[in-house]
């Protein structure tokens, strides 16, 4: 474990070094491959309470619980979407199975009505000299009105079928929506509990808009960044330049990086990239403060751990 002093102490240190004339850079050492955690947007609202943390500066693994979120109503809409979703399946298996009932009384009506037609033909084919004539023409009417009945029954099971289409589909249709929400709202209770992707140090993030360190119990906007977990495999330098001090600190400047912590020995390294557009920081001062990365040239010292405050030195020879 490793604790860390703000960076604002440094920027006082700096602020009185460049009063003596001597331009200084604060910075912060970071992971380039750092996981950053920020705050999920969810259903519910458009900010969400931070419920508890790990402790900043203590060492995870993958897979370790980093932050947890009040999950607010979403407990509570898990309970009714998963309600919800059961009826729905209920619903939709007992309409499918009523229209599959349908279609099979409707094959029977089909199946009785072909069997009428054909006893109905058997008398219809007995030539008409053979038998008295109104005993003809009945035969003749009975397997007309047969065959009507048997058209009537082949087009309802036609018809009855369409509609088990139609409630298959409709059932599939709810089902699915229902299944969305459902998970749409599991996931969202899901991503109330964040874990580390990778091994390394929790680092907890600055709140932008008051500068300060975010904690438990802090509400914020989804988006805003929530803590990070970085380790020592790819550290690098990020540092803020003084609007005053902008020219003097151009790409390839080399620089004696020291940390804002007793006992740990000084490396250099040497200023790689700088923005071109300046920052506002009110909680430091009403100027303007330039990012820039400088990139190690030699192994760090085996103490210096990410998330720790430093000063940047420029070297005489540089100067």
């Amino acid at each position: 474990m490793f604790r860390t002093r703000i960076i604002s102490t440094c920027l006082v240190c700096a602020a009185a070094a460049n009063s003596q004339g001597a331009p200084l850079l604060t910075g912060v050492i970071e992971d380039v491959a750092a996981q950053t955690i920020e705050m999920p947007s969810l259903p519910g609202g458009w900010q969400r309470r931070i419920e508890w943390m790990a402790p900043e500066g203590d060492e995870v693994a993958a897979g370790d619980l980093v932050v947890r979120l009040d999950p607010g109503t979403l407990i509570a809409e898990e309970e009714k979407t998963r309600t919800d979703l059961e009826k729905i399946r209920f619903t939709a298996a007992r309409s499918i199975d009523e229209a599959k009932l349908a279609v099979l009384d409707g094959e029977q009506a089909v199946a009785r009505a072909r069997a009428d037609v054909k006893l109905a033909e058997l008398d219809a084919v007995i030539p008409e000299t053979t038998i008295p004539r109104l005993d003809f023409e009945r035969y003749q009417l009975t397997f007309e009105t047969a065959q009507q009945t048997l058209a009537r029954a082949e087009q309802d099971l036609i018809n009855l079928k369409e509609k088990l289409r139609d409630a298959e589909a409709e059932a599939k249709l709810d089902i699915e929506q229902s299944e969305i929400q459902y998970k749409r709202i599991t996931d969202a209770l899901a991503a109330t509990e964040i874990t580390a992707e990778k091994g390394g140090f929790v680092i907890y993030a600055e709140n932008p808009f008051t500068g300060r360190k975010i904690f438990p119990g802090d509400t914020l906007y989804g988006g805003l960044q929530i803590a990070s977990v970085a380790s020592r495999e790819d550290l690098r330098v990020r540092f803020w330049i003084h609007e005053a001090d902008y020219l003097q600190f151009e790409k390839g400047r080399r620089l004696e990086v020291s940390a804002d912590a007793q006992g740990i020995a000084a490396f250099p390294a040497v200023i790689e990239w700088r923005s071109s557009q300046a920052l506002e920081k009110q909680d430091w001062s009403d100027s303007g403060y330039f990012e820039a990365y400088a990139q190690p040239l030699a192994a760090m010292p085996s103490d210096i751990m990410p998330g720790m405050s430093v000063l940047g030195i420029p070297t005489p020879e540089a100067e």
